[in-house]
């Protein structure tokens, strides 16, 4: 297959060239219905903002009848073209128009159908300054433009006083868009964006590579959709190998890694902010993919410890570093984008709560353990040490009058149960300076060494404790009745004063 010429069409090839009963006149406006405003060089000669704004033929062939003639876009639309690169896509994605005109130096450059739509400037981001600067209207390709707070220049107006004159090249009638208007112009506009960015010879194929991935991910287009998408562009870029990106959509659906906005930014040196700018075009608003690209794999390294990897770019190499972050973290976007700066020094683009849930509960669930992970770090596992550390040196007594009159632990040997009080407990964990809120420090009693609050009696006296059944008592921390004298203070001044 050799390359398609490209041949520039005056307008839609399908339409009929017969033209009926074609405005030409402030007569012919006002007798179909339009609300017109008399102009010179575009600028109003009336104040015409008003709901109830109209000017009767006879005002207009008093005072008007040389004026332009611009028709109030109240219930119409006006597709205003201002690159020229525009109209080779006009054919591929817009849908008929029976209204088209433009002039002498920018031919048909307005369609016109009836209707509302958004107000849209699709402009190119300044970063793309050196392939847009040499046109005539700059980084602006085409506005779509609608509401009764705009008007545009109709036929058979002067244009300026050069002699032009804004003229029919196509009319037949102006009717409603049969179709989504912004989806189709999307298309053209970023067609014609893509093509006047199309880089040199030697990353033109990992380029269009990089278009179909972005389309793969992001839309439901078909297949076919996105060849023909990719192909177009490569046609109208004069891309001497056209013929190689004919098949991108195809071939990259079958592969097991699609290129996307960060590799469009990388081979156009540009930042990914512009890159979404124009995809926002066709609808790809969502900042997913980029994310995606800072983000990486997560690892389990301990019980609710995590390195997460993070990528970034410097001085054009691709940079790897890790931040920790602790479970909750992994789910608070704002608490992550924030460890993510602090940690990596890394501005994560904007990114919606829900998507940015989802794409971490992925992220989650794919988790590996690192080969350093020690089950010992669990806080679990820490606070059933810090208990065996209290018993230790407490030691558990089998006489329940020490647990009475001075708090220690009771264990009985016949049930094999410990009881303790949490209160003991509690100051040992502040001399060790384990901090720890006393509802926490029940939580994990109760859900870690499974202890259950006891009101239990000694010789007819309440003794309420904490009690573990089925307790694994270690012998050498165990006291048994007799075994133990208590030295009190005035024993111990006997024994040095003897």
């Amino acid at each position: 297959m050799g390359v398609k010429a490209r041949v520039e069409t005056p307008a839609f090839k399908f339409m009929n060239d017969k033209i009926n009963n074609k405005p030409v006149n402030y007569e012919d406006w006002l007798n179909l219905g339009h609300v017109i405003i008399p102009t010179d060089q575009k600028k109003a000669r009336v104040s015409w903002k008003k709901e109830d704004f109209t000017l009767t033929k006879e005002e207009w062939k008093n005072n008007h009848s040389k004026a332009q003639i611009a028709l109030r876009l109240d219930q119409h639309i006006d597709l205003d073209i201002d690159n020229f690169v525009v109209r080779r896509f006009i054919t591929h994605y817009l849908k008929d128009c029976g209204a088209v005109y433009g002039r002498r130096n920018n031919p048909n450059s307005h369609y016109l159908w009836t209707g509302s739509c958004k107000f849209t400037q699709y402009i190119l981001p300044k970063s793309f300054e050196k392939n847009f600067e040499k046109f005539p209207h700059g980084a602006t390709l085409c506005e779509l433009r609608s509401g009764k707070e705009r008007y545009t220049i109709v036929p058979e107006s002067p244009y300026d006083d050069n002699g032009e004159v804004v003229e029919w090249a196509n009319y037949t009638n102006i009717h409603e868009y049969n179709g989504n208007i912004r989806v189709d112009v999307g298309k053209i506009a970023l067609s014609t964006a893509l093509t006047i960015i199309y880089p040199s010879a030697g990353s033109r194929d990992i380029y269009c590579t990089a278009i179909a991935g972005t389309l793969i991910k992001n839309t439901d287009w078909t297949t076919e959709e996105i060849d023909s998408f990719v192909y177009n562009i490569a046609i109208e870029a004069n891309d001497t190998e056209a013929d190689k990106r004919n098949q991108k959509g195809t071939t990259g659906k079958k592969a097991e890694k699609q290129y996307g906005i960060p590799k469009l930014a990388e081979v156009l040196n540009v930042d990914q902010k512009d890159i979404i700018k124009i995809f926002s075009w066709i609808g790809i608003e969502n900042n997913t993919e980029e994310i995606q690209e800072h983000i990486g794999e997560i690892t389990e390294y301990g019980s609710d410890r995590y390195f997460v990897k993070i990528y970034t770019t410097e001085e054009g190499k691709k940079i790897e570093k890790d931040i920790t972050v602790e479970g909750p973290q992994l789910m608070n976007k704002k608490i992550f984008y924030n460890e993510v700066m602090r940690q990596a020094a890394v501005f994560l683009p904007y990114m919606k709560e829900m998507d940015f849930e989802k794409m971490m509960i992925a992220k989650f669930e794919t988790r590996r353990k690192s080969q350093d992970y020690d089950p010992e770090s669990s806080e679990d596992l820490r606070f059933i040490g810090w208990f065996d550390s209290f018993i230790a040196e407490h030691k558990a007594f089998t006489d329940k009058k020490e647990l009475h009159l001075f708090g220690m632990p009771f264990y009985n040997i016949k049930n094999e149960s410990l009881e303790f009080k949490l209160d003991k407990f509690d100051d040992y964990l502040q001399k060790k300076r384990v901090s720890m809120a006393r509802v926490d420090l029940v939580l994990k009693c109760r859900n870690v060494l499974k202890a259950k609050k006891y009101r239990g009696k000694y010789k007819e006296h309440s003794c309420s404790t904490y009690k573990i059944e089925n307790y694994n008592m270690d012998e050498t921390n165990l006291i048994h009745e007799g075994e133990f004298e208590e030295v009190t203070e005035v024993k111990q001044i006997v024994h040095e004063q003897s």
